[in-house]
């Protein structure tokens, strides 16, 4: 099985979502997080996704962050199913 997203904590306590690239030397990612999510944050990020605990999703949807593994996971969930 090949790997879309990696879930990590990082040094704020909050959880990383991360796009794995499509290879070592190229930035695309396999799936980027949702378009309609890309540079929201806090709660515009929760209307949208509906999602609670999310923090921001990148502008280029390659990493978002949320305050809860379980949060960081649903986001990756929802995610494969967009």
């Amino acid at each position: 099985m090949t790997p879309i997203f990696c879930l990590q904590d990082d040094r704020t306590q909050n959880w990383r979502i991360q796009a794995v690239a499509v290879s070592p030397d190229d930035f695309r990612s396999r799936k980027p997080l949702p378009v309609n999510w890309r540079g929201l944050e806090n709660d515009q990020l929760l209307e949208v996704s509906g999602i609670p605990g999310c923090v921001f999703v990148h502008a280029s949807g390659f990493t978002g962050g949320n305050r809860s593994y379980e949060g960081a996971l649903e986001m990756a969930r929802a995610s494969l199913k967009a």
